[in-house]
């Protein structure tokens, strides 16, 4: 007696594939939306805001630091100190939203690659010759949100304090300081190998069909 082949069961199928891409292509959307209206919002306000640390937190209120220009002040926090300035110069308005307008981008691109390689799984081609470098520009990607954009917001917090004349030693404020995170590192590499595994995918799909 031959008992019947089993067969894997999909851990999406079409169903999921197809689902699963239209709701990245959403996402996609509207971050991309949102990386145009923050800054372009921001610009309608007389000032801004950035994240800073003070010597020593003391729970969420408004500080009463001295030395703060008139039309400045800080709301603090557990965790981080955020500093509002009433005025600022239309550049850096806009500089304000940069980190989260990168963030936004990150996104809108990493779904979009993501949801591509998801319509191919869908139409039956996993291997598609694309494949590889969307997965490479997803962790591209994941780097732009979760190392550039924090980077870049200290440059951003930097700018603002010697703007305002908070940024020398007796400053009652410093950068919050936001430590390398591994984790965007990590997930860089894990999809750079997955590309690599779709790419020789691919490959070994081309040998088999030349030998049928």
């Amino acid at each position: 007696m031959v008992r019947g082949m089993t067969t894997s069961r999909p851990f999406l199928g079409h169903t999921g594939t197809n689902l699963g891409a239209a709701v990245l292509f959403v996402v996609s959307g509207v971050a991309l939306l949102s990386a145009v209206v923050l800054p372009v919002n921001q610009l309608t306000q007389p000032g801004g805001s950035v994240e800073v640390a003070v010597a020593a937190p003391d729970g969420d209120r408004q500080l009463d630091l001295a030395g703060l220009p008139e039309g400045v002040w800080v709301v603090d926090s557990t965790l981080e100190s955020t500093l509002f300035a009433a005025e600022l110069p239309a550049g850096l308005r806009a500089l304000t939203e940069l980190p989260a307008s990168l963030g936004a981008i990150a996104v809108a691109v990493g779904a979009w690659l993501l949801a591509r390689v998801l319509w191919a799984i869908h139409d039956g081609h996993p291997f598609d010759r694309r494949n590889p470098g969307r997965l490479a520009g997803l962790g591209a990607a994941v780097v732009l949100g979760g190392l550039v954009a924090p980077m870049i917001e200290g440059v951003v917090a930097t700018a603002v304090l010697e703007h305002l004349d908070l940024a020398g030693p007796d400053s009652p404020l410093v950068l919050f300081s936001t430590s390398l995170s591994l984790l965007p590192i990590g997930l860089a590499l894990a999809l750079l190998a997955a590309a690599e595994a779709f790419r020789r995918g691919r490959a070994l799909e081309r040998e088999v069909e030349g030998m049928v």
